[in-house]
């Protein structure tokens, strides 16, 4: 008996599910043949641009690729070897966890000559902060480099603008994500 019930029940529901959608086909078919009649014209095709969110890995991606490139656009147009941008992976002292660290030519040959001056005894021990006031001039070299290649170079520029962009939109997405780390 409760089988007979069982199958009387799922019949029920599916005349309930399928009824409906076949009318509703019927009902289009027979609307849109005398529209397509009476409308000869070709209608433009609508294009639609559907931006989705990015993934907070996708947009720290895309920041990095950016920043290569703008580092191999500057490297190649700068007038010197000693302003190139260099990009390393380093574990900071006390940790085994590598981080992306870039910078100057100039910046990592001072600190290899400190490195080696110190172990050599001939140097104290420097920090960072000390070899950045030590390569002060190249600092101000590299800066007046950096704005005759955008001066020079609008892609550069665009670049750069691009990169911006693409920071603030990580910023903000991480900020949403993780508020506790913006207090």
């Amino acid at each position: 008996m409760s089988r007979l019930l069982l199958t009387l029940l799922a019949s029920c529901c599916l005349y309930i599910l399928v009824v409906p959608v076949l009318s509703a086909q019927e009902a289009d078919t027979s609307n849109s043949l005398p529209s397509r009649e009476i409308n000869t014209q070709p209608r433009p095709i609508e294009e639609i641009t559907v931006i989705g969110q990015r993934s907070l890995a996708r947009l720290r991606r895309l920041v990095k690729e950016k920043e290569e490139e703008i580092f191999a656009f500057f490297n190649a147009n700068n007038s010197s070897d000693r302003m190139d941008i260099i990009c390393d992976r380093r574990a900071p002292t006390g940790t085994f966890i590598m981080r992306r660290v870039c910078e100057p030519r100039f910046l990592k040959d001072l600190r290899s000559e400190m490195a080696r001056g110190f172990r050599r005894g001939f140097n104290s021990f420097y920090s960072r902060r000390d070899l950045i006031y030590e390569a002060e001039p190249d600092f101000e070299k590299l800066q007046n480099e950096m704005l005759s290649v955008m001066v020079t170079n609008k892609d550069f520029a665009e670049m750069l603008g691009d990169l911006v962009d693409l920071s603030d939109n990580y910023g903000a997405h991480r900020a949403v994500l993780f508020p506790k780390d913006n207090d």
